[in-house]
């Protein structure tokens, strides 16, 4: 009965010992010390086996106060009341949507501290063998690559080797000898002709008639025609190629874009290899004005050349480096190629360049979801802000109706998503979902129209891809063409010209115009082929004294071997008329018809004055 009396004396001293405190006064915490002590007197006194009763006590409510050190337990009724009570008002009253999801309107993590999904670990630089770069061609060369011209000379000049058969069966002469504008190219001559075609940009005479341009009357561009004839521009532009048409048939079984797949691929990375864009990106469409026959042309009525390819691109938001692309190619057959086109994998493809490096996304409605914008913070560690279709089942009610007050904002919060639903004027609301943004914060310089922040930042960040659009088309190389691979080929050009750009104003730190910059590019790649044409016997004089002068190298003497008929140097070369007369004073050959006359006496006046 002692023993029984004893531990449940015990029990009822913890029971008091985890109830509210509160109400305990001096005195009654002395009569528990006090019936403590007559507790262990009494113990003392019970012999051996109340020795063992007592330890096992002991060992009993050190096991119970230990349990009571959890936070949650260790706390007073009254104070767990009161956090409940603060829970409750911190997540406050809520939105609902159609599908059930809960928006509050108060924010549930009001950190003081930057958090981790807002911390960059790289930021924007050349790196790799980008930084050795120092021309505006060795720029070029890293997105354009030498193998990537090598491979476009070999399919070139095997295209140009079947147009030469062809000529000659169509003679009925298979020892024929073609044309010199039908004669096999070279890296030189491929080089100077895309060199054509950046300077036919600069000049804004990327969709003029060629005639135009290779113009003797003074109209035309000169370095157009010293650098090549027109009939071998055209020639040329008719004949690149991209892929062996002898296997095209079998990859496109599994490929829709089999004929320009290879360099599209090289040039995509090349692109991630050279640079590390800055912690903002732009996920956008861009168009390539097409209306020849091709699987994947798409319409897209919003844009200017409403008929085209489509691509979709990855790009910095600050400098607009291209980082990533995919052309869009419709449905492809069953193979690697065949990729779902919906925004969720499209997105999940064009990040892997930059998983979980911490930077942020910024994309229009087509994109943003609510899955997906959960979905790159929790697995590739990126942020998102995207406007958001109003017809998305995780909006509430109340953030669509636009019967509200202009220049008003609710704002929805969850743990690491935000909506804002703002409206700029009557009958319109935005709405814009982010989870890079986590408070209500008006941004002040707005003035009157109150916008949140979240509004303004994907305003700055959110043309990326149209900025690298709007480049494309201020220097243009595009022409006219009906062969997709010719439109995919340009679109390639004009965003290695953005790239290199942007490579060369980084390791000079200097801040070239692009004007100056791509005509310095066009030029550097002409010289080459200049040097070897200025050699050739058989182009017209008057062409190489201009290749002379363009080189910055000093005319040769003529001389005239007497006896020899010579071609004239003032003719035009359509005349082609001979001579055995030059010039005195140069010794240039000469016809009768641009030679002066004068007599033996004002000869004597002219010699001694």
């Amino acid at each position: 009965m002692d023993f029984e009396r004893q531990e449940e004396r015990i029990r009822t001293m913890l029971e008091e010992a985890t109830t509210d405190s509160s109400g305990e006064s001096s005195s009654e915490q002395e009569t528990d010390h006090c019936s403590e002590h007559e507790l262990n007197s009494e113990t003392e006194q019970e012999g051996d086996d109340s020795v063992d009763v007592s330890s096992n006590s002991r060992q009993e409510e050190v096991a119970v106060n230990e349990s009571c050190n959890d936070p949650e337990d260790d706390l007073p009724l009254s104070l767990l009341r009161q956090r409940d009570s603060a829970s409750r008002q911190v997540n406050g009253p809520f939105y609902t949507s159609k599908d059930g999801t809960k928006w509050y309107k108060n924010c549930q993590r009001p950190n003081v501290r930057l958090r981790s999904e807002n911390i960059v670990t790289e930021h924007a630089r050349v790196k790799n063998t980008a930084r050795d770069a120092g021309t505006e061609y060795e720029c070029w060369n890293i997105f354009v690559t030498t193998n990537m011209l090598q491979e476009i000379l070999i399919h070139t000049n095997s295209k140009i080797r079947q147009r030469q058969r062809d000529n000659a069966n169509a003679a009925d002469n298979a020892n024929c000898k073609a044309p010199s504008y039908m004669q096999e190219t070279t890296i030189c001559e491929l080089k100077a002709f895309i060199g054509l075609l950046y300077l036919a940009g600069v000049a804004k005479s990327n969709r003029q008639c060629l005639k135009d341009l290779w113009r003797t009357d003074g109209t035309g561009v000169d370095i157009f025609r010293t650098t090549m004839s027109l009939q071998r521009f055209q020639f040329l532009q008719n004949a690149v190629r991209f892929d062996d048409k002898s296997t095209r048939e079998e990859r496109k079984q599994t490929d829709n874009m089999a004929a320009f797949r290879s360099i599209f691929d090289q040039f995509v990375q090349c692109c991630q290899n050279a640079y590390s864009p800055s912690e903002f990106l732009t996920i956008d469409e861009m168009l390539l004005a097409f209306r020849g026959r091709c699987l994947f042309r798409v319409y897209i009525p919003n844009k200017p050349a409403k008929y085209g390819l489509k691509i979709l691109a990855l790009v910095d938001a600050k400098n607009f480096y291209v980082l990533n692309l995919e052309v869009y190619s419709g449905k492809q057959p069953p193979g690697p190629y065949a990729v779902s086109n919906k925004p969720f994998e499209v997105v999940e493809r064009l990040i892997q360049p930059v998983s979980r490096s911490h930077r942020n996304l910024t994309f229009d409605n087509w994109f943003t979801g609510y899955e997906l914008m959960l979905h790159l913070l929790n697995e590739h560690r990126l942020t998102s802000v995207g406007t958001v279709r109003k017809n998305k089942r995780q909006i509430p009610e109340s953030f669509i109706r636009t019967d509200r007050q202009p220049n008003s904002s609710l704002f929805g919060f969850q743990k690491d998503i935000t909506l804002v639903s703002y409206a700029p004027k009557k009958n319109k609301v935005v709405i814009v979902m982010s989870t890079m943004h986590h408070d209500n914060s008006i941004d002040v310089s707005t003035g009157e129209k109150q916008k949140p922040e979240m509004i303004t930042f994907y305003n700055s960040t959110k043309a990326g891809v149209d900025v690298v659009d709007e480049l494309s088309s201020s220097y243009n190389v595009s022409r006219n063409s009906k062969r997709w691979p010719m439109t995919l080929f340009y679109g390639v050009l004009n965003m290695a010209a953005i790239n290199a750009c942007i490579i060369y104003r980084a390791n000079k730190n200097v801040t070239i115009k692009r004007t100056e910059f791509i005509r310095n590019l066009g030029l550097s790649m002409i010289y080459e082929h200049l040097h070897s044409r200025k050699s050739k016997k058989h182009i017209p004089n008057y062409i190489r004294q201009r290749i002379l002068k363009q080189l910055g190298e000093p005319s040769p003497r003529h001389v005239n071997i007497p006896g020899r008929y010579v071609r004239c140097q003032d003719c035009p070369y359509k005349k082609d008329r001979k001579t055995k007369y030059s010039c005195n004073a140069c010794a240039k050959p000469i016809c009768m018809e641009h030679a002066k006359f004068i007599c033996e006496n004002c000869a004597d006046l002219d010699s001694s004055g």
